[in-house]
């Protein structure tokens, strides 16, 4: 039993090593991707353009401007007259942030009353309008509670609240984003690899030649499903070295309960590559609907968009996808250093989507062989 598997494999590896544009190809694409996501990820917003209107010309907005135009965040303020000049910038794209200085700034703040400073967001540049938010914020909080108390922020900074961020001290994204894009680059490259198997069979004339061997269903699916696990398993340790030694991505769980689950998730996934290979009957095709099928599974991922801000029916859904449940894996492992307690449920819906992709992967060859 264990040699016929073995043959299979080794067939596989022989296929895949004298294609010497594929597996190079997708390997270097993924790490290439990676080290994109992570520089781009990792550099903070800077220079956001920003455009203020001063309908008090005291003091007091002097200050507050000559203090907003010091963040690193926010570029040099341009002075406009009204909120229609700012409107214009922003439909010209030369502002992200308008800042409204009220006309009784100065007033209400030596009367010990907080103005009110309107803020003025370009949505259509969501991540910089939001890095550009509350870096004013701040800063007009800070420069109102000065001017009011006439004293330093070491003096008031006992006013501010106190914030204590875990996991992530820095909130640096790619903290985040990595682990997402390891897990998306892990599934998408192991999957294509798998859906392959197949369809090469059949454009070369040869799977004729595999049904008639004397396999059973489940010997020629494990068979299959070696050399891509193998491949994937590999480069998905290369990304994990990479986000870690590389990318400084913090590592704080069980490297070995990690490598454990991944085996288990990548059964479930290229079993899947496997049965799109069957359904498929040419390569192009193959890739295409792993494709396709990608595009679903990112959806309900996590990865693109948050689960948990979609109606309850589709949060239900969610479930039956098994990247869902590993990225939340990959991150609590990473991020938290929590253990196998945490996160079982998520970890048995991966064996059970895996069972029944692997049973319904040899009903559909089994049928095949008629």
């Amino acid at each position: 039993m264990f040699k016929r598997i073995l043959n299979i494999a080794w067939k596989e590896f022989l296929h895949l090593r004298k294609d010497r544009v594929l597996v190079p190809f997708f390997i270097l694409g993924a790490l290439l991707e990676l080290t994109v996501v992570a520089w781009a990820t990792s550099q903070p917003i800077r220079n956001v353009p920003m455009a203020v209107v001063d309908q008090d010309h005291s003091h007091q907005s002097a200050a507050l401007i000559a203090r907003l135009d010091t963040s690193d965040t926010l570029s040099k303020a341009q002075i406009t007259n009204s909120v229609a000049d700012v409107n214009t910038l922003m439909d010209h794209n030369q502002a992200i942030l308008g800042v409204v200085i009220p006309p009784n700034y100065g007033s209400m703040l030596v009367a010990h009353h907080p103005p009110t400073v309107s803020l003025l967001l370009n949505g259509a540049d969501s991540t910089s309008a939001y890095a550009a938010q509350n870096a004013a914020q701040q800063i007009i909080l800070e420069q109102g509670m000065r001017d009011a108390l006439h004293q330093e922020p070491k003096d008031y900074a006992n006013e501010l609240p106190q914030v204590t961020v875990k996991y992530n001290e820095t909130l640096d994204r790619s903290a985040y984003t990595l682990p997402s894009e390891m897990g998306l680059m892990f599934y998408v490259m192991t999957v294509v690899l798998a859906a392959l198997a197949i369809t090469r069979e059949r454009e070369r004339g040869t799977y004729e030649q595999l049904l008639v061997m004397p396999y059973r269903s489940w010997e020629v699916i494990l068979g299959k499903i070696i050399a891509p696990m193998t491949i994937g398993y590999c480069l998905f340790m290369t990304m994990l070295a990479l986000s870690v030694f590389i990318f400084h991505v913090p590592f704080r769980g069980s490297l070995l309960l990690l490598l454990g689950l991944a085996i288990i998730y990548l059964i479930a996934e290229v079993g899947k590559g496997i049965l799109l290979s069957l359904v498929a009957r040419t390569q192009l095709q193959a890739v295409l609907l792993v494709f396709g099928v990608a595009m679903v599974d990112m959806l309900f991922s996590g990865y693109a968009v948050a689960v948990e801000s979609m109606p309850p029916f589709l949060q239900t859904v969610s479930n039956i996808f098994s990247i869902r449940h590993w990225l939340i894996i990959l991150r609590d492992i990473m991020l938290k250093g929590v253990g196998l307690d945490v996160f079982a449920g998520h970890v048995l819906a991966i064996i059970a989507i895996g069972t029944v992709i692997i049973g319904l992967t040899t009903l559909v060859y089994r049928r095949s062989l008629t």
